[in-house]
């Protein structure tokens, strides 16, 4: 894979989400801050509501039906119409570098449109520049999301920063 080790600098937001709903509000209003192309590398266990967020960032992509956002756990990537295309790539199921390497991310990934991977955390080294959310289950429906957005986002990011403390 064509990526670099990261020594950049990222600005932090801290945000809890009290319910699915509010997860995939935010997901609209990070989607803001993302350049087009872009990359967002998605952290956090089973059920921390990964899918959720990116439902969410592809209604803040233009899509029509958010509700059509699924996790592509099988598939490994669903591909989804907005202002752009949108990536939906979910790496659970790879083990290691072969299986990363064969579904062909060097393709799409940091070239065109929006790439929301799910399981972030497999991809090393990181593609620069991603921004990257890490989820936290804080029991029931609330969550905690950590969200780093490199300085060279050249979106909207008044959004994310009003939303969250900011973290240098």
């Amino acid at each position: 894979m064509s990526s670099r080790k990261t020594g950049r600098k990222l600005k932090t937001s801290e945000i809890l989400s009290r319910s699915p709903e509010e997860t995939q509000r935010i997901g609209a209003e990070l989607a803001r801050s993302l350049p087009v192309p872009g990359v967002v590398l998605l952290k956090g266990a089973l059920g921390t509501g990964k899918t959720t967020l990116t439902r969410g960032i592809a209604q803040g992509l233009g899509i029509k039906d958010p509700g059509l956002v699924s996790s592509p756990s099988f598939t490994l990537v669903n591909i989804y119409h907005g202002v752009c295309t949108i990536y939906h790539v979910d790496l659970y199921r790879l083990q290691g570098k072969k299986d990363l390497n064969s579904i062909g991310l060097d393709d799409f990934v940091g070239t065109e449109g929006v790439t929301v991977v799910e399981w972030g955390e497999k991809m090393d080294p990181l593609f620069e520049p991603a921004a990257e959310v890490e989820l936290e289950d804080a029991g029931d429906d609330l969550r905690v999301l950590r969200i780093k957005l490199p300085r060279t986002t050249k979106r909207r990011e008044s959004g994310m920063a009003a939303r969250g403390r900011k973290r240098e």
